[in-house]
């Protein structure tokens, strides 16, 4: 019984001094936890000023060589196949479609099935996350959007039943009479902006995979497509808070949704906000509501951001997606609700100011060839503003926020290069070259230069109030004005770019000097054949050239902290792992010579490839720099695409 006892009590003390101890800790964390978030705080400072000291080290690398990354290099098109359309033909006919304000009964509905009777319940947004369901009405007619952009459709007829989740533009006179061209800054260029993106499309990819758009585009409306436009981080945050912001993730409040006491995305100062305040109608429309650009890490935001807002519709649709093909929404893909929508936002307010920003993931966040069932419906999206003449007062900016990062196509040297190089293009109504004729100009100078996101925000507050057409200062700024002139000697450390998210490609010098390496007679010989080459077959009339003077050889390479990138250390893309050790297998070298006959002065481009041991010269990468003026006179007229190559015989 005493050993009973004596156990028993034991026990009891066990227990004090397990819940004692518990106490203790408890006490411990509550004095330590705000220390944590000072910790935190700190930390981020660190991070910034980490990130000064890494450009610092790099602001000696002057100027910005650009890789030449080949549309169809065989290492890129093995990771590239075509995709069939989108098939939504199973699917029932739509009973109620939505365009603009009015939600309507379709006539081919009523005729296929009988008469139909719809309850419309508006769907309100409560915040990011939650949604709650309005007044309902029924009708067998149609329904007018005025509490929601949103409203969910329950239809029956004698015999069946339909439903979903539809979207359109509620009509808002608060909106509609706010909105006007009248009270803008008189330096205003009074312009919509349309600004459309697909997630991970690099240039090149956009290039492979929406070959149709890309050409209208280019071809028939004269787009401005940025060469060389760098991202400034990793992933679709790191993309797009600096172009709709002008600043980092981290030079903004903190709105970490993991950690407490962060704030909402409100707080940052959107570009929308400045267009609002300026009298447009703005519009923030994107997809994918699970891994939002600003509700997957962050908190999202507490109030609506813009006019018209398109997650509560996302997130609506989220539970009946199950019911229909893939990738459809009733009859129709679902990449085509957007577009619908695009096409009413521009309709619904044709006479008033407009800012819209659309970003799409779907198709393109994780499938590097799906965004190719695209292509028809983007080019029709373009093709139907453009012939309504809706892009007569509009800049049209087509992007993407950066090329793919999952695929295998990473893991080679030109998908890691083209991840750091999405599309960015601009496309400006034709009054503009007219009325604006020196910002057009340095605008299209400025396609193959160095520009970054600073550089979008910059750009976009000029639309509002245009400032900047002179020579942009870069050495005090890292966001510069694409209507100002950016100077040639732009580097990576100018425009605030990471050594290792900077595409700008490392320069050596080859050595000339006698006795000549056979590296240098390799590079030579290939300029001198390829060019004899192309006059061959008219050696009767054009002279063999030779080599008179090499003025100098440059080795080009990627930068070795991109080779290094491995991956983001951390779950918020600020800190990089540099642990890869990504092998080189081809160098690109730059040669300057003086050929003779004729003292022909040539630039060229070509690409030692390490594995074949092979010298590879394009016809395209080879620039005559000098006149050649009378020398050609025997081909001008007949065979004018030879004049830079051929010396006439006497």
């Amino acid at each position: 019984m005493r050993y009973k006892k004596k156990m028993n009590c034991i026990a009891a003390c066990k227990r004090k001094l397990v819940f004692a101890l518990i106490i203790v800790i408890f006490i411990v964390f509550l004095l330590l936890w705000p220390h944590y978030w000072i910790i935190n705080d700190i930390d981020r400072k660190l991070r910034l000023e980490n990130i000064d000291l890494l450009i610092k080290k790099e602001a000696s690398n002057l100027t910005c060589k650009q890789p030449v990354l080949d549309i169809y290099n065989p290492q890129i098109m093995k990771f590239v196949r075509k995709v069939a359309p989108i098939d939504c033909s199973k699917a029932s006919i739509d009973w109620v479609k939505c365009t603009g304000s009015e939600c309507v009964i379709q006539e081919d509905a009523k005729r296929k099935f009988g008469p139909i009777k719809c309850a419309f319940t508006d769907i309100i947004r409560v915040n990011d996350f939650e949604l709650s369901d309005g007044k309902t009405t029924s009708s067998s007619e149609y329904y007018k959007l005025e509490k929601s952009d949103v409203v969910r459709a329950n239809c029956q007829s004698a015999d069946r039943k339909w439903s979903a989740t539809l979207t359109g533009l509620r009509l808002d006179n608060s909106v509609w009479d706010r909105s006007n061209w009248e009270e803008m800054n008189k330096s205003a260029l009074k312009m919509n902006v349309l600004m459309f993106g697909y997630d991970s499309l690099s240039r090149n990819a956009f290039i492979r995979k929406l070959p149709k758009t890309y050409e209208y585009l280019t071809k028939e409306l004269g787009a401005i497509v940025l060469q060389g436009y760098n991202i400034i981080g990793d992933g679709t945050p790191q993309a797009l808070i600096p172009i709709l912001t002008g600043k980092t993730e981290l030079e903004l409040p903190d709105t970490r949704k993991r950690l407490r006491n962060t704030h909402f995305v409100n707080s940052y100062p959107f570009i929308w906000d400045d267009y609002k305040r300026a009298g447009y109608v703005t519009a923030f429309l994107e997809d994918l509501p699970s891994v939002g650009t600003f509700t997957y890490r962050l908190n999202g935001f507490k109030e609506v951001p813009t006019d018209h807002y398109m997650r509560p519709y996302y997130l609506a649709n989220l539970g009946e997606q199950s019911k229909w093909p893939k990738l459809c929404t009733g009859e129709i893909p679902r990449h085509q609700v957007m577009l619908n929508m695009i096409k009413d936002f521009f309709s619904m307010y044709q006479t008033k100011p407009k800012f819209l920003f659309g970003f799409h993931g779907e198709l393109s966040h994780d499938d590097y060839n799906l965004i190719g069932a695209a292509d028809d419906d983007t080019l029709d999206l373009i093709t139907e503003l453009h012939n309504s003449g809706a892009l007569n007062n509009t800049v049209l900016i087509v992007m993407a926020d950066h090329g793919h990062r999952f695929a295998d196509v990473r893991d080679t040297i030109q998908g890691k290069q083209e991840e750091r190089l999405p599309f960015f293009s601009f496309t400006f109504p034709k009054w503009f070259k007219q009325k604006y004729p020196q910002a057009y100009d340095n605008f299209q100078s400025n396609a193959n230069k160095l520009t970054t996101p600073f550089d979008i925000h910059k750009t976009l507050m000029d639309v509002l109030h245009l400032q900047n057409t002179g020579v942009a200062d870069i050495v005090n700024n890292r966001a510069v004005s694409l209507f100002s002139q950016i100077p040639l000697e732009r580097s990576c450390a100018h425009a605030y770019i990471e050594p290792h998210w900077c595409t700008c490609l490392d320069w050596e010098t080859v050595s000339i000097e006698i006795p000549v390496t056979h590296l240098v007679m390799r590079i030579t010989d290939t300029l001198v054949n390829k060019i004899n080459q192309i006059t061959e077959s008219h050696r009767r009339i054009c002279e063999k050239l030779s080599v008179k003077q090499v003025h100098g050889i440059m080795k080009m390479s990627p930068n070795k902290d991109l080779l290094k990138f491995s991956h983001n250390a951390d779950i918020d893309g600020f800190v990089a792992d540099l642990s890869a050790n990504l092998q080189v297998d081809s160098d690109l070298y730059q040669i300057k010579a003086t050929l003779v006959p004729g003292d022909s002065i040539f630039e060229a481009s070509l690409r030692h490839f390490r594995d074949s041991d092979q010298m590879v010269l394009k016809i395209s990468d080879i620039s005559r720099i000098n006149m050649y003026r009378s020398q050609a006179w025997c081909v001008e007229k007949n065979l004018p695409h030879l004049g830079k190559y051929c010396y006439c015989k006497k």
